[in-house]
């Protein structure tokens, strides 16, 4: 039963840990323009949209950005391709 146990944990664990591990692709997908909307006030920033790793397609689909509203005087970078030895992967944009 202690087996069992271990074994159920262990691959929860591995699931965890792969699905936080940032997924590496050769080239950079060709990005589309999307149209932006109004924006809603002055106080507004946009953040340009993300991409998203699809695990079926082993892929990276891109999302439409947003208008958001700072919260607490905080800052929002925006999300960035990296290089490594392994390839280029997505940095989602985040609140600062």
């Amino acid at each position: 039963m202690k087996k069992l146990v271990f074994l159920i944990v262990l691959a929860a664990f591995v699931s965890f840990v792969d699905a936080c591990a940032p997924a590496y692709v050769r080239d950079q997908p060709s990005s589309r323009n999307f149209d932006r909307p109004q924006r809603p006030s002055d106080a507004h920033v946009w953040r340009d949209g993300d991409w998203v790793w699809n695990r079926q397609s082993r892929t990276y689909n891109q999302r439409n950005g947003s208008w958001a509203k700072p919260r607490n005087g905080r800052s929002y970078r925006q999300g960035h391709w990296n290089t490594n030895r392994r390839g280029q992967y997505w940095v989602r944009g985040q609140w600062n």
